[in-house]
Formats: structure tokens, sequence, C-alpha cells
């Protein structure tokens, strides 16, 4: 099971240099969305809607639009908690 971490979003954010509306908007997601996101501690991602929780296809939308600007999320395994990184070398990157 993967386990992600909100503030991972905020970091994620910081990393491809957008504002949480600049993300909502590539992912087709609310604002509002982003922020929930964020302030939670753990996010738990359920295949269909259940009260406090984001639905997968969500969550998706959000890891690809920030996919798209060259940052991946890195789920909690064992030995190692979640994390951010850009997906490209520094000589590689756009931003």
């Amino acid at each position: 099971m993967c386990r992600f971490d909100g503030r991972q979003i905020a970091a994620a954010r910081a990393l491809a240099n957008v504002g949480a509306k600049e993300l909502a908007e590539a992912a087709g997601v609310t604002p509002r969305t982003i922020g929930r996101l964020e302030v939670d501690d753990a996010i738990a991602v359920a295949p269909k809607r259940r009260h406090g929780h984001v639905t997968k296809s969500t969550f998706d939308k959000i890891v690809s639009a920030l996919a798209e600007r060259g940052i991946e999320l890195l789920s909690e395994r064992e030995g190692h908690g979640a994390g951010v990184r850009w997906m490209q070398p520094r000589a590689q990157r756009r931003i």
C-alpha cells in the first residue's frame, strides 16, 4: 500500500514553483481540494468517493499535473518516509 502525506503536495508545488490555484487548474480540480489535501497528515485515497478520502482519479490528476512539471511524489515505504523529488537531473530541468 502506498502512503502519501498531504504536506508533500505543498512541497511539490514549491519545487514546481506553482501556486495552489495554478496546480488545481492544471489538474482539473478546485483550489479548495488542493488546500484540503495539503493540511492533511495522511492522504487517504479511495477508488470511489468516501467521506474523508480523496478519490483515486482526483489524486492521479494532481500527481499527473505535478509530473508534467517534472516533480515526483515518493510514497512512504518500509524504512523511509514519503518525499518529493525532481524527476530529472538539474542540467535537464526546465525549472
